[in-house]
């Protein structure tokens, strides 16, 4: 059985939490926030998608809002970070050296010279440590690796990404929207496309942005051009939407004899468009990328086998592509990588 402190009940924190309850050898032993009315369940912890059924069972958890009080009474293999950006660094490194595994939700941090403390310590203390940069672990993104590892449609011509959701007001204090605590929707929600354009196409050559600044600083909307020698690769990432637009995700790549479409606004999410053959929607998984990320590392906390879908490595270059582009736009130049 593997035991987890979870650290950080707004709307992720419960997410993380209805998903545990679906992993068997998972046991929550200790939930902690540094706002105790967090602590009670019955409340909502709003959010851009639908929390499941709280079915955990949390019964054997024992409620903290003391990080450092938690880190020295133990009881738990590792800790689930689900707290503001801000703070990845500094609570991923003191629960490493205290002896813990860590699983840190994305973006790493707000800088590559914090990621790159967590990396150093993380080897130096023998634990593990990754990001949750879920898009590897979602069944639709998933399957697009799969077509386009297999070469069964030939090269990549052109691949476009975006994400667009309404404004984030769930945050306590809103500190979401300060971008010097959360990076804004640049790192924030854009981060997912960052990486994914990344585990499909390796690390781009450059980046030339634009955005738009959005209250409390930093870009509310980002739009990049990838530097790729031999495809065209795009992407844009946006939280500037009416409350009443739903968070949408959407992918388009075009190969030399198919399509792959990715839009979470239609019935069928994902299409694949063949020459000569018409279209299919491949059968997914009824799980979702957090089921498989959590479970993924539960399994290496028990297992002691470093990560190798997420590795912290990974994460630090998503982060540095990500910070490129807000250079980028803020420069109003292409910037290399």
């Amino acid at each position: 059985m593997v035991r987890v402190a979870l650290v950080g009940l707004g709307f992720m924190g419960r997410m993380h939490l209805s998903i545990y309850g679906k992993i068997s050898n998972v046991q929550i032993t200790a939930l902690c926030d540094s706002r105790e009315e967090s602590l009670d369940l019955s409340k909502s912890g709003g959010g851009n998608i639908e929390v499941g059924e709280m079915t955990t069972d949390v019964s054997k958890a024992r409620l903290f809002t003391d990080y450092k009080k938690m880190l020295a009474e133990g009881g738990f293999d590792y800790v689930d970070l689900c707290v503001q950006t801000s703070l990845h660094k500094d609570f991923s490194v003191m629960a490493l050296k205290a002896g813990y595994d860590v699983f840190c939700e994305k973006p790493m941090a707000l800088t590559t010279e914090e990621a790159d403390e967590m990396i150093k310590v993380s080897k130096e203390t023998g634990k593990l440590l990754t990001i949750g940069q879920c898009l590897r672990f979602w069944p639709m993104y998933v399957k697009i690796k799969e077509l386009l590892d297999s070469k069964t449609y030939g090269k990549v011509i052109s691949a476009e990404f975006s994400r667009y959701s309404p404004t984030p007001t769930w945050s306590v204090n809103n500190w979401i929207m300060d971008s010097r605590l959360s990076g804004n929707a640049a790192l924030d929600l854009h981060i997912h496309d960052v990486d994914i354009i990344q585990f499909y196409f390796g690390k781009p050559q450059g980046v030339n942005s634009s955005g738009e600044v959005s209250a409390g600083g930093g870009f509310g909307h980002i739009s990049t051009i990838y530097d790729y020698p031999d495809k065209t690769v795009t992407s844009v990432g946006n939280w500037l939407c009416s409350d009443s637009f739903p968070l949408i995700m959407r992918a388009l790549i075009v190969l030399e004899n198919g399509v792959i479409n990715l839009d979470t606004s239609q019935s069928d999410a994902l299409t694949v468009y063949e020459n000569g053959k018409g279209k299919f929607t491949p059968v997914l998984d009824s799980e979702d990328g957090y089921y498989f990320e959590l479970k993924s590392f539960a399994q290496n906390v028990e297992t002691r086998k470093e990560p190798t879908v997420v590795t912290s490595e990974s994460a630090r270059d998503s982060l540095a592509v990500a910070l490129a582009e807000i250079e980028s736009a803020k420069m109003k130049k292409k910037v290399s990588l």
